[in-house]
């Protein structure tokens, strides 16, 4: 269905929020259309606006009309509000009945619904998640949009000749690099010492778990012993993986402690306080206290 719903230049109060469709820009001395399709129709128009405003369009041809003509000689049409799941069918049916790839007709460039990724490659392969797991993928554009992902990386780790790692965990098998976090560890350590693996995705299980991969990489690379309680099986000895035999919890029992900080973690104890109490620095911490190996209090 046509809306009479229009914008002209800048203007955008006349379409609504968060409403998928088909829509057209109209330069007005020329008679000439862009057609085009969003799941927000007046977020797309405010970003065609930004990006031509600053000279910086994707299409050539609507950009050097918006610098020839101006602002205020473009006008914005909802051609048709439909679902999302529906979006690119639409987009080429107006496309073939604007005939808007006719260059004396329209500016767009492409005769198929879609980015020029699309045009490449209907049916993408090779695309490897987060996870680790390939996936074939058959709406570019809509896939991106879906998970965030900028489009114009995507496109080029597909190619295999661009530099970029990955886009958010996302690779390629094409790609040129990749990401150490594409490594599989099987050697990691939890608090509760038990061995935790294989990990392929090391950066995806950090954001899982609330750890930060960085401080992961160094500790499997042996440049810190641990990040909160995790270790790994090569590492170099932790305080806190030693074994205590000298704690006297609050009721006079004596107890053995393997890992000090999940310890704490657990009953709400200070790290630090608990091993003032070896030292001596401090009697006591919640009730808690320390005897030596001679049986002695500290």
């Amino acid at each position: 269905m046509h809306s009479k719903e229009s914008i002209t230049g800048p203007k955008i109060q006349a379409v609504r929020w968060n409403t998928p469709g088909i829509y057209q820009i109209l330069c007005t001395p020329t008679g000439k259309v862009y057609v085009g399709s969003a799941t927000d129709l007046r977020n797309r128009w405010k970003a065609h606006i930004d990006k031509l405003c600053k000279g910086r369009h994707h299409n050539k041809y609507l950009q050097n009309a918006w610098n020839k003509y101006g602002p205020n000689s473009f006008e914005f049409s909802v051609l048709e509000f439909i679902e999302k799941r529906n979006l690119l069918e639409a987009k080429q049916r107006w496309i073939d009945k604007t005939n808007c790839v006719n260059q004396k007709i329209g500016f767009n460039i492409y005769k198929t619904a879609g980015s020029p990724a699309e045009q490449l490659a209907q049916k993408w392969e090779g695309l490897i998640d987060p996870n680790g797991n390939e996936v074939t993928i058959y709406n570019f554009e809509s896939f991106c949009r879906k998970h965030n992902l900028s489009r114009a990386i995507m496109w080029k780790l597909a190619k295999g000749n661009n530099k970029n790692k990955a886009c958010q965990g996302w690779t390629h098998k094409n790609s040129v690099r990749k990401r150490d976090y594409v490594k599989t560890y099987d050697g990691f350590i939890s608090p509760d010492g038990k061995l935790v693996g294989p990990i392929i995705n090391l950066a995806a299980f950090c954001r899982k778990n609330g750890l930060d991969n960085t401080h992961m990489v160094a500790v499997f690379r042996g440049r810190i012993c641990s990040h909160r309680g995790w270790t790994y099986k090569t590492s170099r000895q932790r305080m806190d993986q030693k074994t205590y035999n000298g704690f006297i919890n609050p009721n006079g029992q004596k107890i053995t402690i393997t890992n000090l900080a999940a310890f704490c973690r657990e009953n709400n104890l200070q790290k630090v306080h608990m091993h003032e109490l070896i030292s001596g620095k401090r009697k006591q911490h919640k009730g808690w206290t320390w005897r030596n190996d001679n049986g002695q209090p500290c």
